[in-house]
């Protein structure tokens, strides 16, 4: 294994603990590297051998939470707006870069200005899932468990599990292989 590797994990489970010290409920192993941006309050938590990589920025406001199972990693570029809701991300969660995740968002439903208008609803992933690059979630999605998300894909709604799903909006593409992971 590379030294510059070994080094960027020692110092990413360092600035986990130090979280920890923070009031960050922070799982055995996880790892959260430099350049990563957190803003929460009680009740958030990274789960055992979890990896927050560069880049990534998770804001939970105002009584927002947001749980990453163990096992999970975020690659760099995410941003993941919690705001006041709840995201919940399962175990064993893959996910690429430059993700753009949205607790809250605005909304474009009503009458008047854009800007004053919001949706505003939890998010969930489950376990064993694996979301692509540049992949954008919206506000009340459910991603079930075992469910993959092609790169480019707009999520919103239910994603049922079993399933490859992809577009703008996302949409099922194929089931998934067996027990094996995803067949080519």
């Amino acid at each position: 294994m590379l030294l510059g590797y070994r080094l960027d994990a020692l110092r990413a489970r360092v600035r986990a603990r130090w979280l920890g010290l923070l009031g960050l409920a922070v799982g055995a192993g996880a790892q959260v590297h430099p350049g990563v941006r957190l803003r929460h309050g009680e009740g958030c938590a990274i789960g055992e051998r979890s990896i927050l990589y560069r880049g990534v920025q998770i804001l939970a406001t105002a009584g927002g939470r947001f749980r990453i199972g163990r096992d999970s990693h975020l690659a760099p570029g995410g941003y993941l707006l919690v705001g006041a809701q709840q995201l919940l991300i399962g175990d064993d969660v893959a996910i690429g870069p430059g993700l753009m995740l949205f607790c809250e968002s605005n909304d474009v439903q009503g009458a008047g200005l854009f800007r004053q208008q919001y949706r505003r609803a939890e998010v969930r992933i489950g376990s064993n899932v694996f979301i692509g690059a540049r992949v954008t979630v919206l506000p009340g999605s459910v991603i079930e468990d075992r469910v993959a998300v092609a790169a480019h894909a707009v999520v919103s709604g239910r994603l049922a599990s079993g399933w490859l799903y992809g577009g703008a909006p996302a949409r099922a593409l194929r089931r998934l292989g067996g027990a094996e992971g995803l067949s080519a």
